[in-house]
């Protein structure tokens, strides 16, 4: 009886949730709308986006490449022998966390086809910027895993970045097939060194297998990870996929970061909205999602 009480408060919480946030987002639409109305731009990217918002509502992304995704088509399983929900990518598994029911692994699984979708300003990759054969990942804030997994054929080794312990049991599981070309870090990257938390340059100092790609979104701490990483940013042969979206100030921050230690680097196309900031949005609101940067020498 307990636990049938505390499944329909969960329901009810979930209910009362998503409706507030559902409010916020139709709120935000219309003084989007509005704002531009009063205040036209000459940003090609930015027009585009109002102009698909004038007919749709708010989501992170704007044009009709994520229309194709449908979270209630995704086919969610449970493996019996650990109990976890997953899906399957090209005859591959994805696990989730243990406490994810069906629906909420298909919101979660539809959100990340849609961020890399090749025409997603979230996507990591597009076919002149990719991970190639015989790369090194470092999947910092890799959370399920799904960057990784996309890639884990090509690689020589991915080193999985997630300090969330919710998520360590479903990457174990996810990633046993390949555990060989595995390593996981359950720390924060940071830019200090403790018990919970690891700077790049400490952790991959001395190591022979340094990585040739770094994937970098950690939910808004991304200044700390390129602030512990100083000695990596200087050394040649690098690719970075860096998220750009969390602060408003950080797309011309970390371009100029990246231009003082000699990378090539381009913005993805378009523009998007975080909707963690809903509560703090202001002008212009969109924001550039990933920048894309490169060293060959």
């Amino acid at each position: 009886m307990k636990n049938y009480i505390q499944q329909i408060d969960y329901k009810i919480c979930s209910f009362c949730k998503s409706r507030i946030h559902a409010h916020k987002l139709n709120k935000l639409r219309k003084t989007i709308l509005t704002y531009y109305r009063h205040h036209p731009t000459t940003n090609e990217e930015i027009n585009f986006a109002v102009d698909y918002l004038s007919s749709h509502s708010l989501t992170s992304f704007f044009g009709a490449f994520q229309e194709q995704y449908r979270a209630e088509e995704v086919r969610v399983y449970r493996d019996p022998s650990n109990e976890l929900p997953y899906v399957t990518i090209n005859d591959k598994r994805l696990y989730f966390k243990r406490s994810y029911n069906k629906y909420t692994v298909q919101l979660v699984f539809n959100g990340l086809r849609i961020e890399q979708d090749q025409n997603s300003p979230h996507c990591y990759t597009d076919k002149n910027f990719n991970v190639e054969k015989g790369d090194i990942l470092a999947d910092i804030g890799c959370a399920e895993g799904f960057f990784s997994l996309l890639n884990i054929e090509k690689v020589e080794k991915v080193y999985l970045f997630e300090q969330d312990r919710c998520w360590i049991e479903a990457l174990k599981a996810t990633f046993a097939p390949w555990k060989e070309k595995i390593i996981l870090i359950p720390q924060f990257v940071s830019d200090k060194t403790t018990d919970s938390e690891i700077r790049l340059d400490d952790y991959f100092h001395g190591k022979k297998d340094k990585p040739t790609f770094y994937k970098i979104d950690v939910e808004g701490a991304e200044t700390a990870v390129l602030n512990g990483m100083k000695s990596i940013l200087k050394q040649p042969l690098l690719k970075i996929a860096l998220c750009t979206y969390h602060h408003a100030e950080d797309f011309e921050k970390f371009s100029r970061l990246l231009k003082e230690n000699d990378f090539t680097y381009r913005p993805t196309n378009g523009v998007m909205i975080y909707q963690n900031d809903i509560d703090n949005m202001q002008p212009p609101y969109f924001r550039k999602g990933l920048i894309k940067a490169w060293k060959k020498k």
